[in-house]
C-alpha cells in the first residue's frame, strides 16, 4: 500500500515579501509618506477654514505678516528672550528632576516624601503656573523661568524614578552588601541605567516646558514670543497673531522631529540592540 505525500508550501518569511513589494508601494506606506499627507491633511484644513470664516487667516496673509515681522527686526530679539528663559528653566528642571528621581527610585521614604507633590505637579496645567508666577514675580524674566520649571520638572522626576526602580534589585542589593558608597552607586549603576529614561523625560519637559514660557509671556512677559503674539491679539490682527504661532509651533515640531527624537534613539541604542 502506498501512501502519498502532500507536499506543504513553505511559509514565506517577511524578508522575501517584502523584497517582493514593489518600490512605488513602499514609498506610499512610508513613515515618511505618513508624514507628508498629515501635513497636506493640516494645510488642506487650513485653507478651508479660511475660506469658510472670515476671521481664520489664510495662509498667504499668515506668511505675509511673518516677512513683516522678519523684516521689522521682531523675531530674532524676541525668540532669542525665550530661548534664554526656556532653557535656564528647562535645565533646572533636568538637574532637581534627576536628583529627585534618583531619590525616589532608591529610597522608599523619599518615595513617600515627594511622591504627593509630584502628583500635584503633574495635575496642575501651564496655564495656572503662569498666572501664579505672573502674581508672585511680576513681569520680566523670572516668572516665564519659573513656569518653565514648574511645568516641567515632574516628567522628569517621573521617568527618572521609573527607570532607577527598573535598575536590577539583585545588583542594588549586592553593592550594598559589599559596602559601595552610595555617590559610587549612582554614578557607575543608576545612571547609566537610567540614561534612555532621562532623554525621554527631557523630552517631555522640554514639550511641556515650551507651552509654559509661552503662556508666562502672553500673561506677564517682557518681551518674547508669547508676549508679541499677545500683542497682535490685542491690536485685533489674527494674522499677525497666527504668523508666530505656526513659528513656535513649527519651532518645537522641527526640534523634537530631528533633534529630540535622535537623541531617544541613541539612547535606547542598547535596548534595540538587545531585541
Amino acid at each position: 500500500m502506498s501512501t502519498t505525500m502532500t507536499p506543504v508550501k513553505a511559509r514565506r518569511s517577511t524578508t522575501e515579501k517584502e523584497q517582493e513589494t514593489p518600490a512605488w508601494k513602499k514609498r506610499l506606506t512610508s513613515d515618511n509618506a505618513a508624514r507628508v499627507a498629515a501635513l497636506l491633511s493640516f494645510f488642506l484644513f487650513w485653507v478651508l477654514m479660511s475660506a469658510l470664516f472670515e476671521r481664520v487667516p489664510g495662509p498667504i496673509e499668515v506668511v505675509q505678516r511673518l516677512v513683516e515681522e522678519f523684516q521689522r527686526g521682531e523675531v530674532f530679539g524676541n525668540f532669542g528672550m525665550t530661548l534664554y528663559r526656556f532653557g535656564v528653566g528647562v535645565a533646572l528642571a533636568t538637574v532637581v528632576g534627576i536628583a529627585v528621581g534618583v531619590i525616589m527610585g532608591l529610597s522608599q521614604l523619599g518615595r513617600a516624601f515627594f511622591e504627593s507633590p509630584v502628583l500635584v505637579g503633574l495635575s496642575i496645567p501651564a496655564i495656572i503656573w503662569s498666572f501664579l508666577t505672573v502674581m508672585w514675580f511680576g513681569f520680566g524674566d523670572l516668572s516665564p523661568i519659573i513656569t518653565t520649571f514648574l511645568t516641567s520638572v515632574p516628567f522628569v522626576i517621573v521617568n527618572v524614578a521609573q527607570g532607577v526602580r527598573g535598575v536590577s534589585r539583585d545588583l542594588r542589593d549586592m553593592s550594598t552588601t559589599y559596602n559601595v558608597p552610595f555617590s559610587r552607586r549612582v554614578r557607575d549603576l543608576v545612571l547609566p541605567a537610567v540614561t534612555g529614561y532621562v532623554a525621554a523625560g527631557v523630552r517631555f519637559a522640554i514639550i511641556i516646558g515650551w507651552n509654559g514660557v509661552l503662556l508666562a509671556e502672553w500673561f506677564g512677559g517682557g518681551g518674547g514670543v508669547g508676549y508679541r503674539a499677545r500683542w497682535w491679539y490685542d491690536a485685533n490682527r489674527f494674522g499677525g497673531f497666527a504668523a508666530w504661532v505656526v513659528l513656535f509651533v513649527g519651532f518645537i515640531v522641527l526640534l523634537d522631529r530631528f533633534v529630540l527624537d535622535r537623541v531617544i534613539q541613541r539612547a535606547f541604542r542598547w535596548r534595540d540592540a538587545s531585541a
